[in-house]
């Protein structure tokens, strides 16, 4: 009997049962994170983009807002398609904005999803006269 108690074959294969399915839940949450944090990105580079098109002179704020919609549809697919997209003037400054939802790749919760809203200012490119 106290040679059955002390042996210890098997105790690996019972300690990985029970970590695996913490070591998924952590490593899917990493990709997670990473995911969002690219979708975060690319919307901020277009809305960037974006302004700097509409900003230049000879531009107009609908090739401006057309860019940023092409820079997030080649960044995030159907995701960046679904993205609402505008371009304004105040003053001498243009601002693109960006806003939608990303969806979490969380197993069996498939309908939840982040917001993700950002804008991006460029002062309007002119040359004038004078010093």
């Amino acid at each position: 009997m106290r040679r059955l108690l002390s042996d210890e074959s098997g105790a690996s294969t019972a300690e990985l049962a029970l970590t695996l399915p913490l070591l998924l839940i952590v490593l899917i949450g990493a990709v997670q994170i990473a995911l969002v944090h690219h979708a975060r990105t690319v919307a901020e580079t277009a809305a960037v983009e974006g302004a700097r098109l509409a900003a230049a002179e000879g531009h107009t704020l609908t090739e401006g807002a057309a860019r940023t919609r092409e820079l997030l549809e080649a960044g995030l697919g159907p995701t960046g398609a679904a993205f609402a997209v505008s371009a304004e003037t105040q003053g001498d400054v243009v601002i693109a904005r960006a806003s939608g939802t990303y969806p979490l790749i969380i197993p069996w919760v498939t309908s939840l999803s982040l917001p993700i809203d950002v804008s991006a200012e460029v002062w309007r490119e002119a040359f004038r006269d004078g010093p």
